[in-house]
């Protein structure tokens, strides 16, 4: 496996976040791994897109085919795009409203063989119920209200080096090729009434479908990694201001 990777947060409205990811960013490194840096813009307002050209990361600017579409649909559609237009080899999608823990990508890469999705473990904002391996912890619930040298502290303090089945689904690693050839994510959740249906019955996630379709087409396991661990602010741009 070539030891190249392309972390990729994606961004739409909000000047607070994309400087809150920008500054995470951009000083990530990974032990023995060329490490690229990558912001795409998801139909994103004039501000950000004016913005995002003053960074000193390469970006993209993603503009979706059905721009009223529910913005979940759009949100799937644009990682996938990301992934496509990749030019590394192996792909890391993260969150906008996430805050990244010393070591959480060395740690992570250690188990991407090829044979496991591997995913950080999340401390939640308790905003919202956390999932599986999930931690609620309120260490600030919008990107200004958060003390950075406090959720390092924190970290450090209930890091173990311990690897578990499911979990949630970002951050996560892929092989930029498999994510391709297994036709990505779907374009939405998955409802009764069909793919990004959402006026419809709630039946699954489309992170949790697309992992069980590798898991069943692939062979590949799911796992969450104890000592790669990222702060989920559970805000996220749509709520935001």
């Amino acid at each position: 496996m070539n030891k190249n990777i392309e972390v990729i947060s994606l961004i739409y409205k909000s000047l607070s976040y994309l400087n809150f990811i920008y500054e995470q960013l951009k000083s990530i490194e990974a032990e023995g791994w060329d490490v690229g840096i990558r912001i795409v813009a998801n139909d994103p307002t004039e501000k950000i897109e004016k913005a995002i050209k003053t960074l000193s990361v390469k970006y993209n600017v993603y503009k979706d085919q059905k721009p009223t579409d529910y913005y979940l649909n759009r949100v799937y559609r644009c990682w996938n795009y990301a992934g496509t237009t990749s030019k590394y080899d192996n792909i890391c999608f993260v969150n906008s409203d996430m805050a990244f823990s010393d070591d959480w990508l060395t740690n992570l890469l250690k188990h991407h063989d090829g044979n496991n999705i591997p995913c950080s473990r999340l401390v939640e904002s308790a905003k919202m119920p956390s999932g599986q391996h999930g931690i609620p912890k309120n260490l600030g619930q919008h990107v200004k209200h958060i003390d950075l040298v406090r959720w390092k502290h924190y970290a450090n303090e209930i890091k173990v080096n311990e690897v578990h089945d499911g979990g949630l689904y970002m951050p996560c690693i892929f092989e930029k090729s498999r994510f391709v050839e297994s036709g990505m994510y779907p374009e939405g959740n998955i409802y009764n009434g069909g793919v990004g249906k959402h006026t419809s019955e709630f039946i699954q996630s489309g992170d949790d479908w697309y992992f069980r379709k590798l898991e069943k087409e692939y062979g590949m396991k799911h796992i969450t990694v104890f000592d790669s661990l990222v702060y989920h602010i559970q805000e996220g741009e749509k709520d935001s201001v």
